[in-house]
């Protein structure tokens, strides 16, 4: 009998002693995210550029504003909200502002990818 109590208070010991539960580590945000980019100019300077990543849901939406109904990417509708929502400096840059500046393609191109990153 005092076998049985022994076994039974270790038991009720082994009970009131807290659960380890082993630290899973936390997923690092994307969001907000930035890589700079620099375009090269004809006359060989550069133009810099800061771009941040919006998160997965704008991403998405970025995608899916400039699909055309035939499923090709309209480039003027994506190179606009590239540059509203992923190029932050120079802040409100528009596809106009590229009459007067070089390197549009190459900034859309860079920017494309930079998003592509955040995707696998």
């Amino acid at each position: 009998m005092a076998e049985e109590l022994q076994a039974q208070q270790a038991v009720s010991a082994q009970a009131q002693q807290p659960v380890q539960i082993p630290e899973v580590a936390k997923p690092v945000s994307k969001f907000g995210q930035q890589k700079k980019v620099e375009i090269k100019r004809a006359d060989g300077g550069m133009d810099e550029y800061l771009l941040q990543y919006p998160g997965i849901r704008k991403s998405m939406e970025i995608i899916d504003n400039s699909t055309m109904p035939n499923g090709q990417m309209a480039r003027s509708i994506f190179a606009d909200q590239l540059l509203e929502h992923v190029v932050v400096q120079p802040a409100n840059l528009t596809l106009d502002d590229f009459d007067e500046r070089e390197g549009i393609n190459q900034l859309i191109d860079e920017a494309d990818e930079f998003l592509g990153e955040f995707w696998q």
